[in-house]
């Protein structure tokens, strides 16, 4: 047990380190308020925080994105909250919340923009958080593992306000398409906010009425001009790197894999080198 103590004791010194030696972050995204302690002005993407500089949340769901220095990513968010209690101001030192991001095996495992089709949809959605670029996403799966037709489809099984929700999902040619809208408006509700959490893919088959649970996942959708905004503010970054085209582009979905989770590999793909070739020349 006092090996393990050591250990984290070690690695918290080493991040304490790593956090203290940047010389400033640059914010590229902000969730919910978070408001400059010394100044009383909220955060905005593109602002600079200093590691001695302060910090308020407005909530403990709030937090900070941003980009060190070292072209490292951070997340700025307060730790786990105290007992009701001792709660006043939910205010923090930047280098004390500052967490550089564990970069996620995800962009290895699943970034596959060469592969035409798709033949685990159980690799492809994960069981994680699932990201779709914009309000829909067509995604061509392989007739020998996934037949679509009247017969057999696949099917989204969520809850709407604890009410249970069945969705058939509409294809065309052997791809499935997934669109927002019909998945948002609900005989329980409509889905206001951009995450639909726990959904259930299904394999179902009509004429047996059987169903074949495939995975589960968070489903988020992310406005396109909301993460084009986000990477505008990350390329300039990038750009005084003199970082070439191709690592920029491999920097920015890295960034999308850290933070935002899985996605199509062919839309991020799109989407950033449409974004790069123009913006970059």
């Amino acid at each position: 047990m006092k090996s393990v103590v050591k250990l984290i004791a070690v690695l918290t010194c080493a991040i304490a380190i790593n956090v203290q030696a940047q010389d400033s972050f640059i914010v590229t995204r902000i969730n919910g308020k978070v408001t400059n302690y010394q100044t009383g002005t909220q955060l905005r993407a593109g602002d600079v925080l200093l590691p001695s500089d302060k910090v308020t949340f407005d909530s403990f769901d709030s937090y900070v994105i941003s980009i060190g220095q070292n072209m490292g990513r951070y997340m700025i968010k307060l730790h786990e909250p105290p007992a009701p209690e001792t709660i006043q101001q939910l205010t923090a030192v930047v280098k004390d919340v500052a967490i550089p991001t564990k970069h996620r095996s995800l962009m290895s495992e699943r970034y596959r923009p060469d592969e035409t089709v798709v033949n685990d949809l159980r690799s492809y959605f994960g069981n994680d958080k699932f990201t779709i670029i914009g309000d829909m996403v067509s995604v061509p799966v392989n007739p020998q593992n996934y037949q679509i037709d009247e017969n057999k489809f696949i099917v989204f099984y969520y809850r709407v306000n604890n009410n249970p929700i069945s969705k058939k999902i509409g294809y065309e040619n052997n791809s499935i398409i997934i669109e927002r809208d019909k998945l948002t408006n609900t005989s329980a509700g409509v889905i206001s906010q951009n995450e639909i959490p726990a959904v259930s893919v299904y394999l179902y088959e009509k004429d047996t009425r059987t169903s074949e649970e495939i995975t589960r996942f968070n489903l988020v959708f992310v406005d396109r001009e909301t993460l084009m905004n986000e990477f505008f503010t990350i390329i300039p970054i990038l750009e005084r790197q003199k970082m070439p085209k191709d690592e920029i582009k491999k920097y920015l979905i890295e960034y999308f894999y850290d933070f935002y989770g899985a996605t199509d590999s062919q839309s991020i793909k799109s989407f950033v080198n449409d974004l790069v070739d123009k913006a970059v020349k």
